[in-house]
């Protein structure tokens, strides 16, 4: 008896067909393979060439800036970039501040391109509460100046790759890559009396930062390795365009640890102009403190939203104070610190909703100008009510000390928790 060996219940004729659907599978997968490993290698190709071709591209746009002075507390060492053909150049107001506006002789400010061009600069303008200012070198007109391009920082995405080029420890022309980790931060304050934040590097001097009583918002994080000496610098994408300047890192030790904060070219946009022609920029200026409301809150004030703003307390003689809004009017003792809760509860300022205290510093800011009114939409004992509130300029304090956005804030805690008869802090 004649036997075949092969798949059970097939003749010879679709053992070939079953051959087949053997091999081409077969075919199919070792060509995807080549195709792959081909495309990788050319991606990876591209990538290798093109953050030198970048960093070639805008080199000469970047600076670093050195403060000096005969006290050494007073020097400061940072970065900066050109903005414009008139030579202005931009950098953060840390690391030029306390230095007086256009003064070449005792500003002791030079500016020093790549290509070891040095230049005497003077200061336009500062900006202490969006960490912004502008110098200007001598003589520009004799000299090539190549402006970087600002963003659209609507277009920057969480997962978009970024460079940052600066002059950490005093290295000139450092490089480094990263992503963006993040969108639409707020960096708290040093205010010791206040909640602990992100450390605003003392980066270009040898003594701390003052310490702050608020916030700016729309801030962009990165984990671009950012260290002493690049704040000013500019954070690019791979177009070469500005999206924002590094400002601050979130730093025990003060140096790199993985998240580091730059302040957006729409701030840039904004504010530099206003600089360059004024000198300085007013920001509007409601004057409130409070919290965020949580699950806990608005359970105990029998709120039907977990949405808003519980103010605690208002500036004396400030706008909101004037036009009534009501801070809280129970003392509690949180950490050795009296603190009113059971205020008034902003849900809406103008037509924006109102979920949390970065909606209506970013309102502010965008799109409020000193003098101008805003409606805020306020829950007082259940009920609603509108309060037109006229926005002032915001002050500084008796020793220069910035107030930034005018509105303070601090995070639930198990005191205010316990207080509130809450369960669980958050928030």
């Amino acid at each position: 008896m004649n036997s075949f060996i092969g798949p059970p219940t097939i003749g010879r004729l679709s053992y070939r067909y079953f051959q087949l659907y053997l091999v081409v599978p077969l075919l199919f997968l070792v060509v995807f393979s080549f195709i792959s490993v081909n495309s990788h290698a050319q991606t990876t190709a591209i990538d290798d060439s093109l953050l030198p071709k970048l960093f070639d591209r805008v080199k000469n746009s970047v600076v670093q800036i050195t403060v000096s002075n005969q006290d050494p507390r007073s020097s400061a060492l940072g970065s900066g970039f050109v903005f414009d053909t008139a030579g202005h150049i931009i950098t953060n107001d840390h690391v030029v501040r306390n230095r007086s506006l256009n003064d070449t002789n005792t500003n002791n400010v030079t500016v020093t391109f790549l290509d070891e061009r040095s230049f005497k600069a003077k200061i336009v303008g500062s900006d202490p509460f969006s960490d912004l200012a502008v110098l200007q070198i001598e003589d520009p007109k004799n000299q090539t100046m190549i402006p970087l391009v600002l963003s659209n920082s609507s277009d920057v995405k969480i997962g978009e790759h970024v460079i940052a080029i600066g002059n950490p420890f005093g290295l000139s022309g450092s490089m480094t890559e990263g992503i963006i980790s993040g969108l639409g931060r707020v960096i708290p304050s040093q205010n010791q009396e206040g909640p602990p934040g992100p450390e605003i590097v003392p980066d270009e001097r040898t003594t701390l930062v003052p310490p702050t009583s608020f916030s700016i918002p729309e801030i962009i994080q990165t984990d671009a390795a950012i260290n002493p000496g690049n704040s000013g610098g500019p954070l690019l994408n791979l177009r070469g365009q500005v999206i924002g300047i590094n400002s601050a890192i979130f730093s025990i030790t003060g140096e790199y640890s993985g998240v580091g904060f730059a302040i957006p070219a729409s701030t840039l946009q904004r504010v530099v102009p206003v600089l360059i022609s004024e000198h300085t920029y007013k920001h509007p200026w409601i004057g409130i403190s409070g919290v965020d409301v949580n699950e806990q809150i608005a359970s105990v004030m029998k709120l039907d939203s977990m949405k808003g703003f519980l103010v605690i307390d208002t500036s004396p003689g400030g706008p909101a104070a004037k036009a009534g809004i009501q801070g809280g009017d129970k003392l509690v003792d949180i950490n050795g610190r009296k603190t009113n809760l059971f205020g008034d509860v902003i849900v809406k300022i103008d037509n924006q909703n109102v979920s949390k205290i970065d909606d209506i510093l970013v309102y502010l800011e965008q799109q409020k100008k000193v003098g101008q009114g805003v409606n805020l939409t306020v829950v007082r004992d259940g009920k609603l009510q509108i309060i037109n509130v006229v926005l002032a300029e915001r002050p500084l304090r008796l020793n220069e000390e910035p107030l930034w956005l005018g509105i303070d804030g601090i995070d639930m805690d198990e005191d205010i928790a316990s207080e509130l008869k809450a369960n669980q802090s958050t928030g």
